[in-house]
């Protein structure tokens, strides 16, 4: 683990600062939902995979030191299971979802096909990087995490996200996946 270790065998009871883990999960299930969504492109597999993620948090709910890492612990669990859920399938299904961006004035269905068709081809795009590059892309520009926190989630060095970053905006950008301003 990173210098941010959160694992204790004594439990949080006896060192004073309890956990209400029924708090927890109702403030972070939602955001926990969103970015599985983004990670594995699937509705279904994304409440599978934060069903999952809490159960194993609930297990280790002892172990937690500090209360106020509980969002950035829970993050980190889900990507991890993400992580080997991609890995274990090595091919996403097709998008089934669109960003939710609120309420937007309608478009016409030319410019509803064309978008859509551009959104394919980018989930297309995106299902083609390695595991940890799509992921890396996703919890920064899809996510909008930062840099330490996407490194404090896949549990890897901050330059070592930059390269799967790097290197994820360039096979985006050779296959034509990002038009316009790049992040």
């Amino acid at each position: 683990m990173k210098g941010t270790a959160v694992m204790d065998e004594t439990p949080m009871e006896a060192r004073g600062n309890p956990l209400d883990f029924d708090v927890l999960v109702e403030g972070e299930q939602a955001a926990l939902l969103r970015l599985a969504r983004r990670l594995v492109w699937d509705g279904e597999e994304a409440r599978d995979l934060v069903q999952s993620t809490l159960a194993d948090a609930y297990e280790k709910r002892h172990t937690l030191r500090d209360p106020k890492a509980g969002p950035a612990w829970l993050r980190r669990i889900l990507v991890s299971r993400a992580m080997g859920h991609l890995r274990r399938r090595r091919v996403w299904n097709l998008v089934r979802e669109v960003l939710d961006l609120g309420p937007a004035p309608q478009p016409s269905p030319e410019e509803r096909f064309a978008g859509a068709e551009r959104w394919r081809a980018f989930g297309r795009a995106l299902r083609t990087l390695p595991a940890q590059q799509a992921t890396a892309f996703s919890l920064r520009y899809l996510e909008g995490l930062e840099l330490d926190a996407i490194a404090d989630a896949m549990n890897i060095g901050r330059g070592t996200v930059r390269i799967h970053l790097y290197r994820a905006l360039q096979k985006l950008k050779a296959a034509d996946a990002l038009q316009g301003e790049t992040p």
